[in-house]
């Protein structure tokens, strides 16, 4: 009796009744009191386990999501795979430093194919550039089929075969000093090489190889800010307008200057002063070279007036890419570089 008081005492704690049979009403209550708290525990990890599953569903899209990232972003560290690229069983490089046309200043290449054809192709490329790596990438993406060779009469029966080439541009701005390292490629070779930017010189240098070459080593670009050119005349007596023209220039603030890789189109001596010409009947071109930190537009206006005043031929180039033309015959004609 002493097993049934307990749980009577028990019984009544939880109820504060005294059923007819306690053994029963005191087994039934304790049998709902723990499913009661079984069904609780197994909601609470029903819940638990829905917001685990949502977690790892979150989870498992936010690491595919990074998958995709890395496949993308990935694939863009190469932009051109093998098989994207042409055939060539070798290339040559002719390369200079250029200031006028459309493009502005910077750098052009041509590339001629080493084999001949019966037909003309232009190669066609296209360029990476990674400043933070400094990779220059070059790929042969393309050849268009230009038509038949022209044909020379020759007992020579390859002089009727062309050399494929191809040309692009590399803005300057695209570029910083430094060395790059210039990658050219094709579908079958990839070669390495390397591209020195400095103030004064741009070098490439390229490894012993049999598939790419340069004869061109070193580039000397004309510095910015520099204006040149020519007066032209006839008389020995214009003369005098030439140099008040000149004076003018200076007093607007162009000064006097040698440079150590002049333009192209300026002949100098070898201090690296312009050379003057005079040739027969009576006919005289003296040159100058300026420094400038003004306009080319101020410039042209002031050469303008003095064309109009005095019967004198002036050309105007400046190193930034500007030029003009103020001839009695051909006119006035000027390309702003901006």
């Amino acid at each position: 009796m002493r097993g049934f008081g307990s749980r009577i005492s028990f019984f009544q704690q939880c109820t504060g009744t005294q059923p007819e049979n306690p053994t029963v009403s005191y087994c039934k209550t304790v049998h709902f009191e723990l499913k009661k708290e079984a069904f609780e525990k197994k909601s609470n990890l029903n819940r638990q386990w829905s917001i685990y599953q949502k977690k790892e569903t979150m989870n498992g899209k936010l690491i595919c999501l990074i998958l995709i990232g890395i496949l993308i972003f990935g694939c863009q560290k190469d932009e051109f795979d093998k098989n994207s690229l042409l055939s060539s069983e070798g290339l040559s490089l002719w390369w200079d430093h250029k200031i006028f046309g459309e493009e502005g200043r910077g750098f052009v290449f041509e590339f001629y194919e080493a084999q001949r054809f019966e037909n003309f192709y232009e190669l066609m490329f296209e360029y990476k550039i990674d400043n933070k790596r400094k990779n220059i990438d070059i790929y042969l993406i393309g050849k268009v089929d230009e038509g038949k060779c022209p044909v020379f009469p020759s007992p020579n029966q390859t002089d009727n075969l062309c050399i494929s080439n191809g040309v692009f541009f590399i803005p300057e701005n695209a570029l910083s000093q430094g060395d790059y390292t210039f990658t050219v490629r094709t579908y079958d070779f990839s070669i390495q090489s390397n591209f020195a930017i400095n103030e004064n010189k741009v070098s490439l240098e390229i490894p012993e190889n049999q598939y790419f070459s340069s004869s061109i080593k070193d580039v000397f670009p004309t510095p910015r800010n520099l204006l040149y050119g020519s007066v032209i005349f006839t008389g020995e007596e214009k003369t005098e307008f030439a140099n008040e023209f000149f004076e003018k220039l200076k007093a607007i603030g162009l000064k006097d200057t040698v440079v150590p890789n002049p333009p192209f189109n300026l002949e100098v001596d070898g201090t690296g002063k312009p050379i003057d010409r005079h040739w027969e009947p009576d006919k005289h071109s003296l040159s100058f070279l300026y420094s400038m930190d003004i306009s080319f537009r101020t410039i042209f206006e002031l050469s303008k007036e003095h064309f109009n005043k005095y019967d004198l031929n002036i050309y105007l180039f400046s190193s930034n890419g500007d030029q003009a033309s103020l001839s009695k015959r051909h006119g006035i004609n000027v390309v702003y570089a901006d």
